[in-house]
């Protein structure tokens, strides 16, 4: 019952933040490399075979959706649980801030944690919504019908409003991947000293990778990808 009860503190909310967070981030590193399938000058063959295979899995590819759906909504309720529960702790706010080294980190990055990661729950519902739910087109490769995602994809991100506000998001996204990355680790017990500089490092360098493929896809498809 204790072990049960200590997944209610501060400490437990933030292991299972810092679990959920690290295994996001595993799933936007597929989910970066299969989006970087439009870029493969092929009509869109690539990338909606892809899509078709995934969809051949039938209740596993639901079992799976389910799941992340879960990761993404246990990192919600924990985030914000100890958001407030800091916010109730702190006795007075800072004057002023200054960024700080060693184990605190505190940078922009970490003070925005909260906005980034609001505006990635308003992003990730309606992005979901878009793109998995949208509109149903049809193509036909080697004789197999399939749904044609790639004309989705490039149909949309044609759209100014579309493609600037996805770059947008995705800039609010690095901020969050950055701090957020290094946190997980320190949630989890990682607080070598001699590691944790690598790993802040790491994190800010991934975060500027994934953000980065991110924000080119809509922009590249604006300028450059022609309509199917």
């Amino acid at each position: 019952m204790e072990k049960v009860r200590g997944w209610y503190t501060t400490v437990g909310r933030k292991v299972i933040m810092g679990l959920t967070g690290l295994l996001l981030i595993g799933y936007l590193i597929i989910h970066l490399a299969a989006n970087l399938m439009v870029f493969i000058p092929d009509g869109g063959r690539s990338l909606n075979l892809y899509s078709h295979t995934l969809h051949q899995l039938g209740p596993l590819l639901f079992i799976a959706r389910i799941i992340l759906a879960a990761l993404f909504i246990f990192h919600i309720v924990s985030g914000i649980w100890v958001t407030m529960k800091n916010r109730r702790g702190r006795t007075s706010r800072y004057a002023r801030y200054a960024s700080k080294g060693g184990p605190s980190k505190m940078t922009p990055a970490s003070r925005w944690m909260a906005i980034t990661g609001l505006i990635l729950l308003v992003f990730v519902p309606l992005h979901v919504n878009m793109f998995t739910l949208g509109p149903y087109y049809e193509t036909v490769i080697d004789g197999q019908p399939m749904r044609d995602l790639y004309r989705l994809v490039v149909e949309k991100f044609k759209e100014p409003d579309v493609a600037f506000t996805y770059a947008a998001v995705m800039l609010f996204l690095c901020l969050h991947l950055s701090h957020g990355f290094w946190s997980a680790f320190q949630s989890l017990g990682a607080n070598n000293r001699r590691w944790m500089p690598f790993l802040y490092t790491f994190g800010v360098i991934l975060s500027v990778l994934l953000a980065g493929g991110f924000f080119v896809l809509p922009i590249y498809t604006y300028f450059f990808i022609p309509l199917p």
